[in-house]
């Protein structure tokens, strides 16, 4: 069996940001489907804040059986960070036709990113740390890989309307 050789502070900290980070992130997808609610994107927005959420209550239960414990600072900021999320300073406005729809979209892909990140970093440490579940963390990074590939998608399909509205417009005309 392979020893615990992973600095546990290091390590609790580590998550506990990631935590902290995946509050934002959650409120960030719940504005995005927000922006996209009555189009024919909505459900899939739905879909992505579902699954980004699943993955939040994944990494609680990973932290959970590694023992880590949020700190107090990060208790304090939890509620900033849901706030900043809910705000959704990328496109307050919420509006599909603007730039900053793109950007919102290029942000939520940035913060899937990261979480894979984390997923393959945790991988790493598999054989220095027998309470990671390989499984898990398997199953974890194929998860994100499939939302930034839905994410893309969705940004893929909906750029005509920000960047080309003509061709948005003829898109939308050729669909009737």
């Amino acid at each position: 069996m392979p020893h615990n050789t992973i600095d546990q502070m290091t390590l609790h900290r580590y998550l506990g940001e990631h935590l902290l980070g995946s509050e934002s992130g959650l409120n960030h997808f719940k504005a995005a489907h927000h922006t996209w609610a009555g189009t024919a994107y909505a459900d899939r927005f739905e879909s992505l804040h579902r699954q980004v959420k699943d993955d939040q209550a994944d990494l609680k239960r990973i932290m959970d059986r590694l023992g880590c414990r949020q700190r107090p600072l990060a208790r304090l900021l939890a509620p900033v960070a849901k706030l900043a999320g809910h705000a959704n300073p990328f496109n307050p406005l919420r509006m599909r036709k603007l730039a900053a729809a793109q950007v919102q979209l290029d942000v939520l892909t940035g913060l899937l990113n990261a979480k894979l990140r984390m997923w393959q970093t945790l991988l790493l440490m598999l054989p220095h740390d027998p309470r990671l579940d390989q499984a898990l963390l398997q199953d974890l990074s194929h998860r994100a890989e499939s939302q930034i590939s839905q994410l893309k998608a969705l940004s893929d399909e909906t750029w005509p309307e920000r960047f080309a509205p003509q061709e948005h417009e003829n898109r939308e005309e050729r669909r009737r």
